[in-house]
């Protein structure tokens, strides 16, 4: 099974190309609780539809280039570890 995480590097870029430098304002600006944002921007959980649409519309990321940010193949995931990925819904 293929396992797909967020490219959190491309996903940082993208914020700071939109004047957001930190948690914080990228959560104001979404709506989404910082915690979360933090949690995906570190890699240690994968966000629901709902919050990925969220920092689309806020970073103006094009269709094509959010597939390929939030559903990068991770190759050091396997099917063993792959527990410790998460979904989480927006808050």
């Amino acid at each position: 099974m293929m396992i797909r995480t967020t490219d959190t590097k491309t996903l940082k870029k993208l914020m700071i190309d939109n004047e957001i430098y930190d948690v914080n304002s990228l959560s104001l600006a979404t709506g989404v609780n910082r915690n979360t944002l933090g949690a995906v921007l570190n890699g240690s959980i994968q966000p629901s539809a709902a919050v990925m649409e969220k920092i689309v519309l806020v970073l103006h990321i094009p269709p094509a280039k959010a597939g390929e940010i939030f559903f990068n193949e991770n190759l050091r995931i396997t099917q063993g570890n792959e527990a410790d990925q998460q979904v989480v819904d927006a808050d």
